[in-house]
């Protein structure tokens, strides 16, 4: 069996804040490092097989202080990354209720699909994060790999392996430097063992 480890990147400034980062490309502050070294002395009793991180400085940064220990080189996939926001980009959300207020309607209607102006859908998001977990998949089948991403990922991660389709993903709440574990079976079927570890 393969356990997939994920791993929501330290705290950045975004985070202070109920905001839509998205893409934004904030480094960790002083907490979030403190996270990431932290998280680094977690996982140095066990080598994973391999560590992957969306390329944004603060799942990259987290991920390399996971990797420093075992000197494993970590591998960077595009499609980790956080949801695009497009006109909401780094945005709080007090504002974007504000300035967007048809938009903002817009999605709160139709959560899973609506797509910002600029951005994608969650649904979008989804897809891209089953695509990126069915090819790791055929690359693993056992021991364990580490996953560091963003909240919205994890949570369509979860939702994907677990079953529960998109309408699920927004059942997961993950900190800053939390940590998922999900066993998963040759038949791609997964078993949350571990759920927001601090």
């Amino acid at each position: 069996m393969l356990e997939l480890i994920l791993v929501r990147h330290g705290e950045t400034a975004g985070n202070l804040r109920p905001t839509a980062l998205g893409t934004t490309d904030l480094p960790l502050t002083e907490r979030g490092r403190r996270q990431a070294n932290s998280l680094s002395r977690v996982f140095a009793l066990k080598r994973p097989e391999a560590i992957y991180t969306s390329p944004l400085r603060r799942a990259s940064e987290t991920a390399e202080a996971i990797a420093q220990p075992h000197g494993i080189t970590v591998e960077t996939i595009f499609d980790l990354c956080e949801r695009r926001f497009g006109i909401w980009e780094n945005m709080a959300v007090d504002d974007i209720r504000a300035e967007y207020e048809a938009e903002y309607t817009a999605w709160q209607q139709d959560l899973a699909d609506y797509a910002i102006p600029g951005g994608e859908s969650a649904r979008q998001v989804y897809d891209r994060c089953a695509e990126v977990i069915n090819e790791l998949l055929k690359k693993h089948n056992e021991g364990s790999v580490v996953v560091v991403s963003h909240l919205g990922t994890i949570r369509c991660i979860l939702a994907y392996l677990l079953g529960m389709g998109i309408e699920g993903s927004w059942r997961f709440q993950v900190n800053n430097g939390g940590i998922c574990r999900v066993m998963i079976d040759e038949n791609a079927s997964g078993v949350l063992t571990a759920f927001n570890e601090v």
